[in-house]
């Protein structure tokens, strides 16, 4: 197991949820260019993920003189996830779930959402099955200490269509190695939580 503190835990899944949630801008890009995230890719790298560390810092380093690096890591994300199911890996538990499974799924998810006292942004029109509502509601869990209910969570629920939707990713080409490498943060977290 990962041996870092729920605080530690809850901001590395707070990051993970703002990082996938959507698209970096400009901005956002250049702090990750300029360092500013170095002593949080140095923490990461010490709680064993040194080759996905890597494998960002290389993605940000190769883009980094490009014109338009934000544009290449949009398009990035784009092709990950937001395009058609045939070409994207859908980050929807629904695209990788029977109908039996998607049910009970959904229901869990809902009893948690009203447990928490949280409900989908209905701005976004994002379903309560997208990825980055599993991360919220982890974050809940983990805020809660019921750990019980966080092992039911990851082992039953989150994992199940998380390693079917990274195997969808890993399928994917795109320009930089940058989202795969966070999405296996996310897994090799839950993985030993």
């Amino acid at each position: 197991m990962i041996e870092i503190t729920s605080e530690e835990r809850l901001f590395v899944y707070s990051w993970l949820s703002n990082v996938l949630g959507h698209e970096l801008s400009k901005q956002q890009l250049e702090q990750y260019q300029n360092g500013s995230f170095d002593e949080f890719f140095d923490f990461l790298a010490q709680q064993g993920f040194s080759e996905e560390i890597k494998g960002i810092k290389q993605s940000l380093s190769d883009i980094k003189e490009r014109e338009f690096s934000h544009l290449e890591l949009a398009a990035d994300y784009t092709q990950l996830f937001l395009l058609d199911g045939e070409v994207s890996a859908l980050p929807y538990a629904s695209v990788y779930l029977d109908e039996v499974e998607l049910s009970k799924n959904l229901a869990f998810l809902d009893d948690l959402l009203i447990e928490f006292g949280l409900q989908v942004n209905k701005e976004t029109h994002e379903p309560s099955d997208h990825l980055c509502v599993y991360i919220e509601l982890l974050i809940k869990i983990i805020e809660s200490s019921d750990q019980e209910l966080e092992q039911e969570f990851v082992q039953i629920y989150f994992l199940p269509w998380l390693q079917r939707f990274v195997l969808k990713v890993k399928g994917i080409k795109t320009q930089t190695d940058f989202y795969p490498q966070i999405i296996n943060i996310l897994v090799g977290l839950l993985s030993k939580a």
